[in-house]
């Protein structure tokens, strides 16, 4: 007949699994965190879209590229805002996509 296991012994065994890389059937999943970058696929356009739409009508928040702007007039005024608020952009050569 086996020795009973110990709650110490028991405690140890289930250490030594967690850093061996083995889980139990069952057993909650570690912690996700949103910035685990490698997991997910970059947003598409339509899903950028989709999100702009609903932030501006749920939040009234709206995001423009500037590029997409074709009065000269009106992407400067906003150029302009947006530069008083948050300072010059950072020089990109993919201007950010």
């Amino acid at each position: 007949m086996a020795p009973p296991t110990s709650p110490r012994r028991s405690l140890q065994i289930n250490q030594s699994a967690e850093h061996a890389g083995m889980t139990l059937h069952g057993a909650p999943q570690p912690p996700r965190s949103c910035l685990d970058r490698g997991t997910r696929s970059a947003t598409t356009t339509p899903e950028m879209e989709m999100l702009r739409r609903r932030v501006w009508q749920q939040q009234g928040v709206v995001s423009l590229h500037l590029e997409d702007i074709t009065d000269p007039w009106l992407r400067q005024a906003i150029q302009n805002e947006a530069v008083r608020r948050w300072g010059p952009r950072q020089k990109e050569t993919n201007h950010g996509r």
